[in-house]
């Protein structure tokens, strides 16, 4: 028996608005949350970034011609991250002492500071190279695709072991996540399909997750050696396909209850500044020390963190966009 889950490839999809707020309360999780390799993370909410490229591959490769928008970038992405790490910064250096030298040797190296401070660098390789492979995969057979795909995955494994990449500018390299483009291009063309083959290739894939996150020590050189251990071409057929299926059953059932749905819709709109808010707020809240008891002390600190993310990163939504929608006209 086959179930298929179809996208909205002309308009509005729900659906894809839910991945969106799915994957944001997974950076969330996995920025807050410790000893998360104790509940499995890496196969519910570890995938946050595929997630979030999945769902850009995907609306550029559903439309029949698509371009690299430099305002977009400029003014969606990299300015309003700007402004949030100056102000990371300006409060590590006048609030927290930290030494100015250190601080901006780091920003230099990690493209900014606060956990996923790779993500934005990451958006513009990808954006620039989705219209690129678009324009390429056109009229390309699943077949020759799928094989030029795994080629050029597993060669640039292999390419990067045997260079021994440095791992801190590995980080802010998209070329872990090419092969989400092909199973970008496989929800434009077919949707999510489930039968016997395609659930034989996500438990495998699903088993990759496991061996990578947990058993995993050198696997140089078909596999190299990253602290991004299942972020690579294996785990991702999972990800697209059974995990992408799992994730439409539970909008279904959200989607009956109109408030969560009404929930959803801003945590999708409002994705990116609530990733750029979690940021600070990771990279400045202090642990509450003070509270002797250890579990109430992180307890109090994901709480916040969780509260001013989101009611900081819809105001950010609102007043920033409202402000540069005035500047454009």
């Amino acid at each position: 028996m086959q179930r298929v889950v179809t996208f909205n490839k002309v308009g509005y999809d729900p659906f894809i608005d839910f991945i969106k707020a799915y994957a944001i309360i997974c950076v969330l999780i996995g920025h807050t949350f410790p000893k998360l390799d104790l509940v499995g993370y890496g196969l519910w909410a570890g995938m946050q970034v595929p997630l979030f490229v999945l769902v850009q591959a995907f609306h550029t490769f559903k439309k029949e011609n698509s371009y690299l928008s430099i305002k977009k970038i400029c003014f969606r992405i990299f300015l309003p991250f700007f402004i949030v790490e100056a102000g990371i910064f300006a409060i590590l250096l006048w609030i927290y002492r930290h030494d100015i030298n250190s601080l901006t040797w780091k920003y230099l190296t990690g493209g900014g500071t606060g956990p996923g401070s790779y993500y934005p660098w990451i958006y513009l390789q990808i954006a620039i190279a989705l219209p690129l492979f678009g324009r390429w995969m056109r009229n390309k057979s699943k077949t020759f695709l799928l094989i030029t795909y795994l080629i050029i995955c597993e060669g640039l494994e292999i390419a990067f072991s045997i260079a021994d990449f440095p791992d801190v500018l590995y980080r802010l390299l998209a070329v872990r996540y090419i092969f989400l483009f092909y199973l970008a291009w496989i929800w434009v063309k077919e949707g999510i399909v489930i039968n016997k083959w395609t659930c034989s290739l996500s438990f495998l894939s699903l088993l990759a997750i496991i061996y990578f996150e947990y058993f995993s020590i050198n696997d140089e050189p078909l596999f190299f050696h990253t602290a991004w251990a299942y972020h690579r071409w294996p785990c991702y057929y999972y990800v697209a396909m059974w995990g992408g299926y799992v994730l439409f059953l539970l909008h279904r059932f959200i989607s009956q209850k109109k408030y969560l749905e009404k929930i959803v819709k801003v945590l999708a709109k409002c994705s990116y500044e609530i990733f750029l808010v979690q940021m600070a707020m990771c990279a400045v809240i202090p642990s509450f020390k003070f509270i002797p008891i250890n579990c109430l002390n992180v307890l109090l600190r994901i709480i916040i963190i969780f509260a001013i993310s989101i009611v900081g990163g819809y105001l950010f939504h609102q007043y920033y966009n409202s402000a540069i929608n005035r500047y454009i006209k």
